[in-house]
C-alpha cells in the first residue's frame, strides 16, 4: 500500500503525488514562495477549490499571477 496518494490537481486536473503525510517531501516544498504569495494562494485554495492541494504547475502560475498585482 502507498503512503503516498495520486490526485487530480482540482484546478487543472494534471495528476500528481500528493505527499500530505509527509509535507516536507512534497513535491511543492521546491516551489520558493514569498509569504505574501503563499496567503494569496491559500486563500485561493480555500475559497475556490476546498483547500485541496494544488500541482506544481499550479503553484507557479499563482506564485507568477501575484508579481502582476
Amino acid at each position: 500500500m502507498s503512503k503516498h496518494a495520486i490526485e487530480g490537481c482540482p484546478r487543472c486536473g494534471r495528476l500528481f503525488t500528493c505527499k500530505l503525510n509527509a509535507s516536507l517531501k512534497c513535491d511543492c516544498m521546491n516551489v520558493a514562495l514569498t509569504p505574501n504569495e503563499m496567503q494569496y494562494i491559500r486563500d485561493i485554495s480555500v475559497m475556490e477549490y476546498d483547500g485541496s492541494c494544488l500541482c506544481m504547475h499550479c503553484l507557479e502560475e499563482l506564485r507568477q499571477e501575484t508579481q502582476g498585482e
